[in-house]
């Protein structure tokens, strides 16, 4: 993936920038085209994290959020989500020649 944009809140710690873009970005192996743009967002409140993902393709534009107790935890989770969309594109778009 060419680029990916990961925003923090004040309240989340500048190495789950590294983590989020290491986990999410290896994602576009898994896209049925060319992932255009990355963008995940992680916010928190008192006692949750909260992580938004999405991905620009050629033609369309794939979503998730999770919500979990950790840094780690939500962006896995995070990914999982994504990945299972992904997978599931695939499964409905001709093979490429």
């Amino acid at each position: 993936m060419d680029y990916i944009q990961v925003s923090l809140a004040d309240a989340i710690p500048e190495q789950a920038r590294d983590y989020a873009s290491a986990r999410i970005g290896s994602l576009d192996r898994y896209a049925p085209d060319r992932v255009d743009f990355a963008w995940v967002n992680l916010t928190s409140d008192k006692s949750v994290i909260h992580a938004h993902a999405r991905f620009d393709l050629k033609w369309v534009e794939v979503q998730a959020y999770a919500e979990a107790d950790t840094v780690t935890e939500v962006i896995d989770l995070l990914r999982e989500r994504m990945r299972r969309q992904l997978v599931s594109m695939n499964s409905c778009v001709p093979a490429r020649n």
